[in-house]
């Protein structure tokens, strides 16, 4: 492992334990687990290959761990339904619409699976809304299968969709609070915390709300698009 996880490890609160199997780690909490995984994802894929085997990131009462595989580092992803039974087991709730999962969407698709917020990441060549967690499903009021099929230009004023896309364009992260359609009867206000990013040549936006919505009035013209 590399010296900056190490650090990390040898914190009062930290554990971890080296098997033929590769290596488990035990956070503090959850948001520490969280926070390494997506500090090092690339390192600890790379020492899952180096035991050809993989990285589990536990805490106290977890139900499901943060798991990296050899194959994240190797960019040889398994096939589509072997990767879904990997990050659907024991109950995580995560859902996809896109058969092809580059190696970057599934470490992101990991993570969303264990977060307590709601999570999703929307195609921006096509706008479609590809992957939500549970939690983006139940703010939703949506199925899952309906939500990652949703193209967003529906549920955005057109106006605050190029903004957004704009500002992506130029910071890549930040916060925003700006109001758009939770579903097909529902509008809000919402904060989120966006992030642009980039995997095998087509360019994604994730989206992490971090506020309750406020329902407000439909405005005009919403729901028009297609």
């Amino acid at each position: 492992m590399s010296a900056s996880i190490l650090s990390i490890l040898n914190l009062p609160g930290w554990n971890y334990k080296i098997s033929y199997e590769g290596v488990s780690i035990f956070a503090p909490t959850k948001r520490d687990a969280t926070h390494l995984a997506q500090s090092y994802g690339d390192a600890l894929s790379e020492t899952a290959a180096k035991f050809n085997g993989k990285v589990r990131i536990g805490w106290r009462r977890c139900k499901q761990p943060i798991e990296f595989y050899a194959w994240m580092s190797s960019g040889e992803a398994p096939a589509p339904s072997e990767t879904a039974e990997r990050i659907m087991r024991n109950g995580s709730s995560v859902f996809c619409s896109q058969a092809e999962l580059p190696v970057e969407l599934l470490r992101r698709m990991i993570v969303a699976a264990e977060s307590d917020r709601p999570v999703s990441i929307v195609r921006q060549d096509n706008r479609k809304q590809i992957i939500v967690n549970q939690a983006m499903a139940d703010m939703l009021e949506t199925p899952p299968e309906v939500a990652t099929q949703r193209v967003m230009t529906r549920f955005w004023l057109p106006e605050d969709l190029a903004e957004l896309e704009s500002r992506l364009h130029q910071d890549r992260q930040f916060t925003w609070t700006y109001s758009a359609g939770l579903n097909e009867q529902a509008w809000a206000i919402l904060t989120t915390k966006f992030e642009a990013f980039e995997a095998d040549g087509i360019w994604y936006r994730q989206g992490t709300c971090i506020s309750t919505p406020q329902l407000v009035a439909t405005p005009p013209g919403a729901f028009a698009a297609s």
